[in-house]
Order: C-alpha cells, then sequence, then structure tokens
C-alpha cells in the first residue's frame, strides 16, 4: 500500500500536536517535514517562506496547531494544511 503524500508529516504532527498545543496555547503555524518540527511561527505565510528556505522545491506540511481536524488542500504544486 502506497504512503498518501504528506502521510508521515501529518503522523509526525499528530505526535507532537498535544507539546505544541501546551508551548503555544494561543496557536501558531508549524512546519514539518518527515519527521522534522522545522519551528512555529505566528503568521502562516512567515512559516510557508521559512519552509521554503529550508527545504527547498519539495513538499511539506504546514499547519495551524489549533487546526488538528481541518483538511488538507492542495494549491499547484505546494500542498498546504
Amino acid at each position: 500500500m502506497a504512503m498518501s503524500i504528506l502521510q508521515k508529516e501529518l503522523e509526525t504532527y499528530f505526535k507532537v500536536l498535544p507539546e505544541l498545543q501546551a508551548q503555544y496555547p494561543n496557536g501558531g503555524t508549524v512546519v514539518i517535514n518527515g519527521d522534522k518540527v522545522l519551528g512555529v511561527w505566528n503568521d502562516r505565510l512567515d512559516a510557508l517562506r521559512a519552509g521554503i528556505e529550508a527545504y527547498g522545491n519539495v513538499q511539506f506540511l504546514v499547519k495551524g496547531i489549533r487546526e488538528a481536524d481541518e483538511v488538507i488542500n492542495q494549491s499547484r504544486d505546494m500542498l498546504f494544511a
């Protein structure tokens, strides 16, 4: 069975989510590539820019800490969650 796009990143997200929610009770946007958390930003666009700077033109997860139940949306070649 093939892994879905960003499956590893989503697994990492849900694994670290309780810790992130405790550290950032007002929310924020996390960037994850594989099992690595790049960091948390207050602004989603800043998080996206940091992900592109760190990882280049590859898929990575950009997701709000308080958005655990939201679906993933795809825009062009980039995935946004």
